[in-house]
């Protein structure tokens, strides 16, 4: 499934700012991924960081729901397919100022 950071008994306001860092690439803000012709929005501990709408960042919280899907094209959706689901990833959330991330597999 997957998994939220900085969200252990603290208020938003409370998570420091190292915990939510995002490297962002400076040319034109993609950074390259392992897969070709699939490029994120910044780099976590290695992986590759992809922004998603609230929808698809909330989406497997709903009863019932036991996968992460992504609508067809997005980077997310790319990365998943051409690795064949298997590799992990960072998706992000921005949240009036707040940055949220998970990590998914």
């Amino acid at each position: 499934m997957g998994e939220f950071t900085g969200v252990e008994n603290t208020r938003p306001e409370e998570i420091a700012a190292s915990d939510q860092a995002i490297r962002q690439s400076t040319d034109d803000n993609q950074v390259n991924t392992d897969v070709d012709d699939v490029f994120a929005d910044g780099e976590k501990m290695g992986m590759p960081v992809f922004n998603v709408d609230k929808s698809s960042f909330y989406q497997n919280m709903e009863f019932g729901r036991k996968r992460v899907r992504f609508p067809t094209g997005s980077k997310a959706q790319q990365y998943m397919q051409k690795t064949k689901y298997n590799r992990p990833f960072w998706i992000a959330h921005d949240d009036n100022g707040q940055v949220w991330t998970r990590k998914i597999k």
